[in-house]
């Protein structure tokens, strides 16, 4: 199953923004919550967006590729998700970057999981009206 692949890479993209924000934390010396630091608050924020984006859209092409839906669009649409993720990461550790990538990252991430929210629409009503 394809999922498997972008499950993995996923999974290795959360320990590294994990690793990031344990790192923060300990160079900080904030335990809990951000402390007044607004690296931290930045950083758990970023950690925030991936696991509340991430597990919606895994779900959505999951739910495609046991419908049998053409693999090779699947596969596009995980690798622009996950190029807006691994982008929406850089921001989080350069804030140089940050502004000018923000957006595009937020389009890379927004896009897929509009275009499979409609695709799981689409193949739900697909039998109705053959």
């Amino acid at each position: 199953m394809l999922i498997s692949l972008y499950l993995g890479f996923l999974s290795l993209l959360y320990f590294a923004i994990s690793i990031t924000v344990i790192k923060a934390r300990w160079k900080n010396k904030v335990s809990l919550g951000a402390g007044e630091n607004n690296e931290i608050l930045h950083l758990v924020s970023g950690h925030s967006n991936f696991t509340s984006y991430v597990p919606i859209f895994l779900l959505m092409i999951l739910a495609l590729e046991l419908q049998k839906f053409n693999p090779l669009i699947l596969h596009i649409l995980c690798i622009i998700f996950c190029v807006g993720r691994v982008i929406h990461f850089i921001t989080m550790k350069d804030q140089e970057k940050k502004i000018k990538l923000r957006k595009p990252a937020m389009m890379l991430t927004f896009w897929p999981l509009i275009i499979a929210a409609c695709l799981n629409i689409y193949t739900y009503f697909l039998p109705i009206f053959s």
